[in-house]
């Protein structure tokens, strides 16, 4: 099974490193997101892992997302060219596979 970030990352090749495009999910889509290949992203620095628990691995921050009480928040690297593409948003979360339904908002913000 591929996963959701697999094509918008063999689309791009050449990255920002100065910003990153970050799409605020309603928290109601948490399954959604899930059976995209998204996992929960828990800082280990947080919690107590008990060791034989801990497999030493930390998912990458974008096969990952955070939730408070109200979203789920996805953050991905994002394109040198996304600014001269007035849509480029919108083709972004297609190659995503993330529903306009599940969105709030998505927007590229400086790192």
């Amino acid at each position: 099974m591929s996963n959701s970030w697999d094509q918008y990352f063999s689309h791009y090749s050449d990255w920002d490193d100065s910003h990153c495009f970050n799409v605020r999910i309603e928290l109601k889509f948490e399954d959604e997101i899930n059976q995209l290949g998204y996992i929960e992203y828990i800082n280990s620095e947080d919690i107590y892992i008990d060791a034989r628990f801990n497999s030493g691995s930390i998912s990458s921050i974008s096969k990952t997302y955070t939730k408070n009480k109200n979203e789920i928040l996805l953050s991905f690297d994002v394109p040198y060219d996304w600014s001269i593409d007035t849509d480029w948003e919108d083709k972004a979360l297609v190659l995503l596979g993330l529903s306009d339904e599940w969105v709030i908002d998505s927007s590229v913000v400086d790192k």
